[in-house]
């Protein structure tokens, strides 16, 4: 019985994790609601549960929601922009709805208060029907149908498509950072769009643009001037994927500093998502972890063999003195 209770909640665990991130935008929130969750699991005994995905589901929202309420007033006096925290994610990883997974949309979802988001998660990302959706967030079927149509509503400004396949963004991707290697700023207006945002966090801890930066002009210079950051000294660039995003993370010292995602479509980059809150970096610790399973590639080989490194091989070793050649290259103040 044990093992059939365990077996169950493993079957399950993703739609938690997947529903607590979506709704707290934080790892470290959501791992905990996934513990929380199992220990309830686990105190419903022998109890007569028809479906253990209604069952944990509801569970998973009602922690969230709860969540939400506690750091309210911790995200309201946030210094800067609160982004949500990024995962890792590669071509292996499942997800139902991984449009509701990218950082842009995730951010966006802050528009809408907890039930709206409640709501709109169980419904548009896990297809949930509504008797679920009622009984998890305490709302009669009816109202969240209005619900759902408000969070639509809310959402349909800002909601943007990124259709293009991965190799067409890798491309997009590489020819960008080598323009930028050069250190001219109109080398990388043909990158991006006229719309495009830049968002960073750094939560207080570490200087970042406190407030978003618009139009590509801007934020190309910055993204030029920012470059010769001395942060950039004496640390290991990777190539990574971020929420389903071509994105960049910077480690000193085994320890992650500085992560960069890029949101593009066919035409160019539309969003550009920077990280250096160290509270946010949970899901990359690990170093070594993620390098065995490729889902960090050393950014010096994306540069050179952007096929390979998009396929997560690692570099062989004689390419290591053409590697450190370009790390002097991309690493040096400019």
């Amino acid at each position: 019985m044990i093992l059939d209770k365990l077996g169950q909640f493993l079957e399950h665990k993703t739609l938690v994790f997947g529903i607590a991130y979506r709704m707290t935008g934080s790892v470290s929130d959501a791992e905990d609601i996934v513990q929380e969750s199992f220990l309830r699991w686990e105190r419903s005994g022998n109890e007569n549960i028809r479906s253990p995905k209604a069952f944990l589901s509801t569970i998973a929202t009602r922690l969230s929601l709860d969540m939400l309420r506690k750091v309210k007033n911790k995200r309201e006096t946030y210094i800067g922009p609160w982004l949500p925290e990024p995962i890792p994610t590669s071509s292996d990883t499942e997800e139902p709805d991984p449009e509701t997974l990218d950082l842009a949309f995730l951010h966006l979802l802050e528009k809408l208060n907890p039930i709206e988001r409640a709501v709109f998660i169980l419904r548009e990302s896990f297809d949930l029907d509504y008797k679920l959706i009622s009984e998890a967030v305490g709302k009669t079927q009816d109202n969240c149908r209005q619900t759902l149509k408000r969070a639509k509503d809310s959402l349909k400004s800002g909601r943007k498509k990124f259709s293009p396949d991965k190799e067409t963004k890798r491309k997009l991707l590489h020819s960008f950072l080598l323009a930028a290697s050069k250190g001219q700023p109109e080398l990388l207006l043909p990158f991006l769009k006229e719309d495009i945002e830049l968002w960073s966090d750094g939560g207080g801890k570490v200087h970042a643009a406190r407030i978003p930066l618009f139009g590509k002009e801007r934020i190309a210079s910055f993204l030029i001037r920012t470059s010769r950051n001395r942060l950039f000294s004496k640390t290991e660039f990777f190539f990574t994927e971020t929420n389903g995003s071509e994105s960049i993370i910077v480690y000193h010292r085994d320890r992650p500093v500085y992560l960069r995602s890029y949101l593009m479509d066919e035409n160019g980059i539309s969003y550009i998502y920077t990280m250096m809150n160290e509270d946010k970096f949970s899901a990359y610790k690990d170093k070594n972890d993620l390098l065995e399973r490729g889902i960090l590639v050393p950014l010096e080989f994306f540069l050179l063999f952007p096929k390979s490194a998009s396929a997560n091989r690692q570099p062989p070793v004689w390419t290591k003195p053409l590697l450190k050649l370009v790390h002097w290259a991309i690493s040096r103040k400019k």
